[in-house]
């Protein structure tokens, strides 16, 4: 069984790293000033205050004369991305390898410890119920490597990672690498768009001159390594899924489209939002529900699904912890630099 958390530039961000789309702009224009999405970011900031989003919106004043210019300068976009995503990256440090091994087990295998009464008791029902080693999986959509770096000190250092007891037998429980959906910093960066759909030009929506290499599931499909199936599998094995610094947008529409059809499947399956809103949510019962129910609904329509209908269905199975402090970290440090 799975317990899985898929993971966003909030994890990156939670660490005090600088890996905002507008901290990337500063670096890109400086260093690349001429290049054709360079001059039009400089122009535009609030065109491309999402950087997936605005390559959409920049295709409806391309003509299909322009598409080999366009897909040349959103190589060059790539490259100057994974230069600084590398930088920022690179300035993670481990304080104590044991400390933060132990940190990282306590905080994952607690995920559950902000819950209510009610949702804590299915999950101790679940974990009792289960006659098999829980795997910690985590679906990463960042390009950076930092995750990657925990779970394997982790895995160094902790030995099981976890255990449980189901009736009269125990059982050892496994933290899994993690699994980047869209590429990593040095190897098959995936950067585009969910879907045709998000091409604001009629005319370029059907051309697979473009739709080939900046629709995401097409260029994972065409490079052939199986990422979407894999995550597809790690989801569909899943008991909990736990949804942590994502922004739940409209370029990866599919995966949340996915996991509501999941939630469906099995009435023990869970899913939990981890929303960092920055505001107190505590004050009140009123307060606290219309928080819940609110980013319930948004997700639905992240989904693409018919919100009212399905809400009848799945709410109660939808978890909403605020402000939670899941993955901070006091054993990482960073080493400051220079932007740019």
């Amino acid at each position: 069984m799975n317990i899985t958390f898929l993971i966003g530039n909030g994890f990156d961000l939670n660490l005090k790293l600088n890996t905002r789309y507008s901290d990337f702009y500063k670096y890109y224009i400086k260093n690349d000033p001429k290049d054709l999405l360079s001059k039009s970011i400089k122009e535009d900031y609030e065109m491309w205050s999402d950087l997936e989003v605005g390559l959409g919106e920049f295709l409806k004043d391309i003509d299909e004369s322009q598409i080999e210019e366009f897909l040349d300068s959103k190589s060059t976009l790539e490259r100057m991305l994974s230069e600084y995503l590398t930088l920022e990256n690179n300035r993670v440090h481990i304080k104590d390898e044991k400390a933060l091994s132990e940190e990282f087990k306590k905080k994952v295998l607690n995920f559950f410890s902000d819950f209510n009464a009610l949702d804590k008791d299915h999950y101790h029902q679940v974990i009792s119920a289960t006659k098999t080693q829980i795997n910690y999986n985590f679906i990463t959509f960042n390009y950076t490597s930092i995750l990657d770096t925990i779970v394997a000190t982790a895995q160094k250092n902790c030995k099981p990672f976890g255990n449980h007891s189901a009736g009269s037998t125990g059982y050892n429980d496994a933290v899994i690498p993690p699994h980047h959906i869209h590429g990593k910093l040095t190897e098959d960066l995936i950067l585009g768009l969910d879907n045709t759909e998000q091409i604001l030009n009629d005319k370029l929506k059907t051309n697979p001159r473009l739709t080939n290499y900046i629709v995401k599931s097409a260029v994972n499909t065409a490079l052939g390594e199986k990422k979407i199936d894999k995550a597809k599998e790690i989801i569909d094995k899943s008991k909990y899924i736990c949804l942590f610094g994502l922004s739940i947008g409209d370029t990866d529409g599919m995966w949340w489209s996915y996991i509501i059809e999941w939630l469906k499947r099995d009435k023990d399956n869970r899913l939990v939002l981890f929303i960092n809103k920055n505001t107190n949510v505590q004050l009140s019962g009123q307060e606290k529900i219309r928080f819940r129910d609110s980013n319930r609904e948004m997700m639905l329509e992240r989904s693409r699904c018919d919100v009212l209908e399905t809400l009848n269905l799945i709410q109660d199975k939808i978890i909403i912890v605020p402000n939670s402090k899941i993955f901070n970290l006091e054993n990482i440090i960073l080493e400051e630099y220079e932007n740019g």
